[in-house]
């Protein structure tokens, strides 16, 4: 079961033993509090248990094994990553084969401890999101404070937020509070009230200079200049985020492999390489064009370097050799 399912469908009819898999810490976080809110609210004082590294195996079944004095269902959750020996293997194996009707067991895997016990166990899977995945869980979540957003909303948002489940999650709460019940948020809702990442900005700016939108991107560089950016780091992340898409360009590397190779997340591999694709189609000469503009950049860093220009005159002509890339 993939956690974000386990979200948004809510738990009615929980299993009595889950393991936790997969490192994003928001999701891992969230299906604890959505299991641990199956015991009622005045109940939990005493229905809730925690384990950890201290503590012996014996003591957990113990307590998976004793009914609650409230009645009803208690959530036992075991955080053991230290090493278990092989009686305790033996012993959780052996719950696990016949567990309690009235307890849930929630196991936080993250080593080797549990592998006898997967196939007894619901797994959730709390690993990376989709952007599909990402979009209807922020999407739900919109809609339970009564709004709802656009498609292209939520791309932006995910696109901004480098795919950060947990970030899009604080973005979707910032934005729902500007949007009164019934409120549809926008693209544009989006663009103004998210902060997006420097390197997808950079890379949205080089898709509109190459677009000929010029007012989009010149927008973008002005964004990043009323922040207080200095034009020596706006040089640099313009002239590394060109050098990234040429060699995207010239490369047939599989995208896992670009996106280690080029420190980036495999999304944005995946939007530098459309937007590509794109412009070969619209551009003649477009990859021999980007060779002499990422040549040209690195010019400028070393006349700015050298002393021969300021880095506010290196920005302004790396700018208008940007506006230069559009045209046949």
């Amino acid at each position: 079961m993939r956690a974000v399912d386990l979200l948004i469908n809510g738990v009615e009819n929980p299993s009595p033993v889950y393991l936790l898999k997969g490192a994003d810490g928001y999701l891992r976080r969230e299906v604890v509090r959505t299991l641990q809110d199956t015991v009622p609210a005045d109940a939990r004082d005493f229905c809730l248990e925690e384990y950890g590294d201290d503590d012996d195996m014996t003591a957990v079944v113990a307590a998976l094994s004793t009914v609650s004095m409230f009645g009803g269902r208690k959530v036992v959750y075991l955080r053991r990553q230290k090493d278990l020996a092989e009686r305790e293997k033996a012993l959780l194996e052996e719950y696990v084969s016949d567990p309690a009707d009235t307890a849930i067991l929630l196991i936080d895997d993250k080593g080797q401890n549990y592998v006898r016990i997967a196939r007894k166990c619901e797994i959730v899977d709390c690993g990376t999101v989709s952007e599909d995945e990402a979009k209807r869980y922020i999407g739900a979540m919109i809609r339970d404070g009564g709004a709802s957003a656009k498609d292209d909303a939520l791309e932006t948002l995910y696109s901004y937020c480098g795919g950060d489940l947990g970030r899009m999650v604080a973005e979707a709460h910032k934005l729902s509070s500007y949007a009164d019940v019934g409120h549809v948020i926008t693209q544009a809702d989006v663009e103004v009230l998210v902060a997006a990442d420097v390197d997808y900005k950079m890379y949205e700016m080089a898709s509109a200079f190459t677009d000929g939108d010029a007012e989009k991107a010149l927008g973008i560089l002005a964004s990043f200049r009323a922040k207080g950016e200095p034009p020596v780091k706006l040089l640099y992340n313009v002239t590394a985020a060109y050098r990234k898409v040429f060699h995207l360009a010239i490369s047939d590397l599989p995208n896992a492999q670009e996106a280690q190779a080029l420190d980036m997340s495999e999304r944005a591999v995946a939007f530098n390489r459309k937007m590509i694709e794109k412009n070969k189609k619209k551009i003649s000469g477009y990859v021999v064009k980007l060779k002499e503009l990422v040549e040209y950049l690195y010019e400028l860093e070393y006349k700015f370097k050298s002393g021969a220009i300021t880095d506010e005159s290196a920005l302004n002509m790396a700018v208008a050799k940007l506006l230069t890339v559009s045209k046949r």
